[in-house]
């Protein structure tokens, strides 16, 4: 009866771990489609992430949103036996300035990136940082918001 017992409650742990682990973030979790909640942001005002861990960032430019081409997308979790993945890092090298995004998910449809900025092309402009936060967004209501972006990176 008691290895019976035992075997139960072993069973029980294994199946709250399971549900537990469902619940988590995982890499996957940053995949999708990301809009910036603040519409007059003069920052990324897009993001797209794919299924390799591509992003795709968008800046907003006028009339349409600059694409900033893709770049790797490295997750983290906090520890080295951490799978459940909840922060990332990616950059940007364009002609004129250096880009580093720091990101991190907070619940499944939200996240909160900062981007440091550092301009490389001499024209005495000051390094900045800015904090964006995004909501995971259907493809349907991205092309909505954003019915023409451009096709080429702007860099």
């Amino acid at each position: 009866m008691k290895k019976v017992t035992q075997y139960i409650s072993v069973c029980a742990f294994a199946a709250t771990l399971a549900a537990s682990n469902a619940a988590s973030a995982w890499p996957a979790q940053f995949i999708g489609a990301w809009k910036n909640v603040n519409p007059n942001s003069g920052g990324i005002i897009r993001l797209e992430i794919g299924p390799g861990m591509q992003l795709r960032a968008f800046g907003s430019c006028t009339p349409t949103p600059c694409n900033h081409g893709l770049t790797p997308l490295t997750t983290y979790g906090t520890s080295v036996t951490d799978a459940n993945h909840r922060a990332a890092t990616a950059g940007y090298n364009f002609s004129f300035k250096n880009v580093i995004m720091t990101m991190k998910l907070s619940g499944a449809w939200h996240l909160n990136m900062e981007h440091w900025n550092k301009f490389t092309d001499g024209s005495g402009r000051q390094n900045y940082l800015n904090g964006e936060r995004f909501k995971k967004v259907s493809a349907a209501e991205l092309t909505e918001d954003f019915p023409s972006v451009d096709a080429e990176p702007k860099n």
